[in-house]
């Protein structure tokens, strides 16, 4: 514990009482003091600016700014430091201005930059000698700037009423100019005069406007002197950046300078100029190198760029338009460049052989060209789908007829197809063509004959490939799409099957001479043939009679309609050197098992005995006798078979081959069955056009021809001409379902 020393009062005694009185003279200041400490102050602000050390203390320099603040006297020591930093301030800028800058403009910016970093220096330790003034009288005090930003407004106040800010200003930008145009500077010296402009609040009343202007001005004059010189692009795929930028350059050169310019302007902001300068500067260099000379850079810059697949420069060149909004004369010439590429395709002379091809590794460039160039921007997604449904159906039926062809040699066994290990890949591409194509109706009675063909003639080359292709058909266009397609497959599934029960069923005895194999084909899913007459070996017909009543056995009601043009057999025969088996048809293989029996045989008797027509007959004489396998020989010599002709067994045929296949000779009847099933499909879809037409106006009652028009080609899938469209509607009036208005002969009504 605390004792007080002092002795308490005595006990019982009086208490005496403390009396403070007032001082008889107040204390006074000397006479000079106010003069004396400022001008003490004063002195160490001299010895601060040029860098000299201080008569006194930092601390007793401290501590007259106190006192003289405290004794009242705080507006006089800002009123002095700020004419001596005005005095100091002009004394330097204007030794600074008055040097030419003729022969070293860069020593201005440089002195200018060496007296901003002394400046900042000295005003900060000003401000730590003064800083009793600047938290007292400059806080408390409205309209009084603090030290650093008085000291601040000094240097602002004599740029902006001096030409010096100008000058400042121009000296910067032609050191850009000159960094510009490949030469050295001093880049610390730029950043540290655009760090006074940023201190001094002028870089964005004066710097950034004028450095805008004059980076406008620059690149306006480079871009016209290069985009008026441009040459044809060098398709060479060997030819460098650098070959293309030296001299006159094309304009992946060109593109290639431009994206050289914005990565240096970049540069520039992140070294000595305000970030936020960025994002006008660059649009600036866009404007002027990019915006005001697309069309020069598109049109057949661009269709050469895309053929000679130039992928790095369309990235630049899409890049490069983003920014601008040019997107849109972009798209026009992606279009146009699609749609004239492809309708030389169309009109190729080489259609049949190439087209599809062609097509594929087309859309394959395009595709690739759309993922990386273009980024898979989804306006260019749309013109390319466009651009291909316009070109693909300008030959209507063709593309149709040649994919489905093209599906059929894939299938097929021994194409390419069967080694390559990426099928589904393959196909995906070709249902993306299909995708294109609006007649898909005729492209299913097509596919529908050739897969016919091939599961007949088992030349598939595997079902579960041709199920993989009806997946995606059907997921394309709906299970009713493939319905007969895969209605064929399940015959050949369950023929397969009966088959089989058919061999078991049969006696030993009866299969030591023949196999047989029958398949059942329902008439709603395969294509239409005609029935053909042909009187059958006895061995054969037995087979086919014994089949026949099996069928019957099981499927009650049911008659079965052979289609001997249709079927295929194996004969094993016996030749000079050797036995051969000979894959033919079942007319190929009637008339050959008449010369089992004779050596020699006329026309006339094998016509008796097969009961064929000229035309057919002629056609399978003329593959065994004319053709590149001649297994018989006739007389008199010669391509074509007469009726008068005689046939003789060729004993002497060789072949290093075992099995060979002997095709029957073909004929004009492929083009006439194209034909046909072009006028079919042709008669069904008129047939859907009375449908619909029928169905809108019973919908709709009453409506205009044009209105009809319109709202019919929404519901077709297909193309349909106007012409055509009248011709149904009068066939309506004829058959009752609409009449014409009394009034007005366009308007139509609906009968009910």
């Amino acid at each position: 514990m605390w004792a007080s020393k002092r002795p308490g009062p005595p006990a019982g005694g009086p208490q005496k009482k403390l009396v403070i009185k007032g001082l008889k003279a107040l204390p006074t200041l000397p006479l000079s003091y106010k003069t004396d400490t400022l001008e003490r102050l004063r002195s160490a602000v001299h010895a601060i600016q040029q860098n000299q050390p201080t008569t006194q203390g930092l601390e007793e320099l401290y501590r007259d700014c106190e006192g003289l603040c405290l004794h009242k006297f705080a507006s006089d020591v800002y009123e002095m430091l700020q004419t001596e930093l005005e005095k100091y301030t002009r004394q330097q800028l204007l030794q600074i201005d008055r040097s030419p800058d003729t022969h070293a403009p860069a020593a201005i910016l440089d002195q200018t930059r060496k007296f901003w970093d002394d400046y900042t220096q000295q005003l900060t330790m000003v401000r730590c000698v003064f800083l009793y003034l600047d938290r007292t009288y400059a806080l408390q005090t409205t309209n009084v700037a603090s030290l650093w930003a008085m000291g601040l407004s000094v240097v602002r106040q004599h740029l902006v009423e001096t030409n010096m800010r100008s000058r400042l200003v121009r000296l910067f930008i032609n050191e850009v100019t000159s960094e510009r145009n490949g030469q050295l500077i001093d880049r610390p010296s730029l950043a540290s005069i655009a760090r006074m402009f940023i201190d001094l609040g002028l870089y964005a009343q004066s710097l950034q406007p004028s450095f805008i202007d004059a980076t406008r001005d620059y690149y306006r004059s480079e871009s016209l002197r290069m985009i008026n010189y441009l040459v044809p692009i060098k398709q060479s795929a060997g030819v460098s950046a650098e070959a293309r930028s030296s001299g006159p350059t094309d304009v992946p050169g060109y593109l290639n300078h431009v994206q050289r310019r914005l990565d240096e302007e970049t540069q520039r902001v992140a070294q000595y100029l305000k970030p936020s300068t960025k994002s006008t500067l660059l649009a600036t260099v866009l404007a002027e190198l990019v915006e005001k000379h697309t069309e020069k850079l598109l049109g057949p810059n661009f269709d050469a760029m895309v053929d000679a697949d130039m992928v790095s420069d369309l990235t630049n060149l899409y890049s490069l338009l983003l920014p601008v909004n040019k997107l849109d004369l972009l798209q026009q010439n992606w279009i146009s460049y699609i749609k004239k590429t492809g309708l030389r395709m169309m009109q190729a002379s080489d259609l049949e052989a190439t087209l599809i091809s062609g097509l594929l590794a087309f859309k394959r460039k395009l595709d690739n060209i759309l993922s990386i160039a273009f980024q898979n921007n989804a306006r260019l997604i749309g013109a390319l789908r466009e651009a291909f449904e316009m070109f693909i159906n300008t030959r209507r039926s063709k593309p149709a007829q040649l994919i489905a062809r093209h599906i059929d040699q894939c299938m097929r066994m021994g194409s390419k197809l069967a080694a390559d290990d990426d099928i589904d890949d393959i196909f995906d591409r070709i249902i993306m063509l299909f995708r294109f194509i609006q007649g898909k109706d005729l492209f299913e009675a097509y596919y529908r004959r050739d897969l016919a063909k091939r599961l007949l003639y088992n030349k598939t080359l595997s079902t579960d490939t041709e199920r993989l292709v009806l997946q995606k058909l059907k997921a394309e266009c709906g299970a009713g799409y493939t319905n007969r397609l895969e209605g064929m497959l399940h015959d050949m599934e369950l023929s397969l099957e009966l088959s089989s029960e058919f061999a078991q069923k049969q006696p030993e005895s009866a299969m030591n001479d023949i196999g047989f194999q029958g398949s059942v084909l329902t008439m709603a899913f395969w294509p239409t043939y005609e029935p053909m007459e042909l009187v059958l070996p006895r061995q054969a017909e037995e087979a086919q009679n014994a089949f026949t009543e099996l069928y019957a056995e099981k499927h009650k009601g049911r008659n079965l309609q052979w289609q001997h043009n249709l079927g295929t057999c194996l004969i094993n025969v016996e030749f000079n050197e050797g036995s051969k088996e000979l894959q033919l048809s079942h007319l190929q293989g009637t008339v050959m098992l008449m010369f089992a029996e004779q050596n020699e045989l006329t026309y006339s008797q094998i016509q008796q005995s097969t009961g064929l027509e000229n035309n057919e007959l002629q056609r399978t004489l003329q593959s065994l006798a004319c053709g590149k396998f001649r297994v018989l020989t006739k007389e008199p010599k010669g391509r074509d078979v007469d009726t008068s002709d005689t046939f003789h067994f060729n004993a002497k045929f060789k072949c290093p081959q075992a099995r060979v296949k002997i095709s029957q000779i073909a004929t004009k009847e492929i083009e006439k069955e194209s034909k046909e099933l072009e006028a079919h499909i042709h008669l069904d879809r008129m047939y859907r056009v009375d449908a619909a037409l029928v169905r809108i106006m019973k919908a709709r009652k009453t409506l205009e021809h044009s209105d009809l028009v319109t709202e019919l080609l929404k519901q077709l899938d297909f193309n349909v001409s106007t012409t055509e469209i009248k011709e149904r509607v009068d066939t309506l009036f004829e058959r009752d379902y609409v009449r014409r208005d009394d009034s007005n002969p366009s308007t139509y009504h609906y009968i009910a």
